[in-house]
């Protein structure tokens, strides 16, 4: 029924509780002053129960109100007493009354109930586009102060170069050089980045699957970060197990994810990068003893654009663990935080090994 509609279980019932309850508590006091002037006074408390029952309940508590006050009515209020009949056609009018009353105020309180649900829905709504633009805004910022910071150092540099021209001595040009190519390098790798967030959430990445030695990727991704024995162990575990993965996104993943490793750890504490082999998959892990992640906090480090509402926005887009996930997916494979026993996190880089059962040599 329609004019139900809007309100809850819970509210239904304690309708249906007040319609019982009230009904009995109200016939103690009324039967005691019972006399032949108060039966309008008695009639209108057993309407004023409906009409509450249906403020509460709606209509259904509300019609079960009025078919009750009418029963009671009849059987304690109007003679012959303790036997329900209809003796004159005003009490059938009475009771008829008691259903009407009942049924409009349920409509009423059904109305306001989903005028007050659809209200909550459209605020539900406007906070959501809030809280999107606010997120867009956010983003919009900090994605040009990340593209901007390279691309000005760049300009500066290339500007300096064309500008002193010959007046430039060799070490002065060569550090111009190098600043320009340091920026339009790190200029390269956002856009990059953001490429592939955009590729990860449109499902187009392309993946190939080869069997890779872990230590093959590892290597590589210490000398692209410039980490030296001093800054990272590893305890290599695999032993001959190769992982089945795509070595250029495996590399991305591990680089991101020692990077971030390296940041937080405390100085003079390396970061731990060990592997291992076990029931068809490989294990990579990497460990800092860092101040680790708030536990309110784990599902969202892997949020794109995690940082956006930080006080400090030079630490970037917060695209590297999004994507570091993202690419390990892509592998089949699962990427998880766990906190360090002592303290710190380890990031768990899980993929199936080449020899894994029903794993075949260039699968999709």
């Amino acid at each position: 029924m329609s004019v139900q509609r809007g309100l809850s279980v819970r509210r239904q019932l304690g309708g249906f509780a007040l319609a019982i309850g009230g009904g009995l508590l109200l016939l103690l006091p009324l039967r005691s002053l019972h006399g032949p002037e108060t039966i309008t006074v008695e009639v209108l408390s057993y309407q004023l129960l409906v009409v509450a029952v249906a403020l509460v309940g709606g209509i259904w508590p509300a019609l079960a109100a009025a078919a009750f006050s009418g029963v009671v009515l009849d059987i304690a209020f109007i003679a012959p007493y303790r036997e329900i009949t209809i003796a004159d056609p005003i009490h059938l009018l009475v009771l008829l009354m008691h259903v009407a009353i009942a049924v409009l105020v349920s409509f009423v309180v059904g109305r306001g109930a989903r005028t007050r649900r659809r209200l909550e829905e459209t605020v539900d709504e406007i906070e959501t586009v809030t809280g999107s633009d606010r997120l867009r805004g956010a983003l919009l910022s900090a994605l040009s102060h990340d593209l901007r910071r390279p691309l000005a150092s760049a300009t500066a540099a290339v500007g300096g170069l064309r500008t002193a021209g010959s007046a430039l001595s060799d070490e002065d040009r060569a550090a111009l050089l190098e600043t320009a190519d340091e920026s339009l390098a790190a200029l390269s790798a956002l856009i990059t980045d953001l490429l592939d967030a955009s590729r990860l959430q449109s499902g187009v990445l392309a993946v190939a699957e080869i069997a890779t030695d872990p230590a093959e990727v590892i290597l590589p991704a210490l000398d692209e970060l410039d980490l030296g024995p001093g800054q990272v162990r590893l305890a290599l575990g695999h032993g001959d197990a190769l992982v089945r993965c795509d070595p250029v996104l495996l590399q991305r993943a591990l680089v991101n994810l020692i990077a971030n490793a390296a940041r937080y750890a405390p100085a003079g504490s390396p970061v731990l990068i060990e592997t291992a082999s076990l029931d068809g998959r490989i294990d990579i892990r990497i460990i800092d003893e860092g101040p680790g992640i708030p536990a309110d906090r784990v599902d969202r480090v892997f949020l794109p654009f995690q940082r956006l509402g930080d006080t400090d926005n030079t630490t970037g887009l917060g695209l590297g663990l999004a994507l570091s996930r993202g690419f390990v997916e892509a592998m089949r494979g699962e990427l998880r935080p766990e906190q360090t026993p002592t303290t710190g996190l380890t990031m768990i880089v899980t993929l199936p090994a080449a020899d894994a059962p029903g794993q075949q040599e260039g699968a999709p």
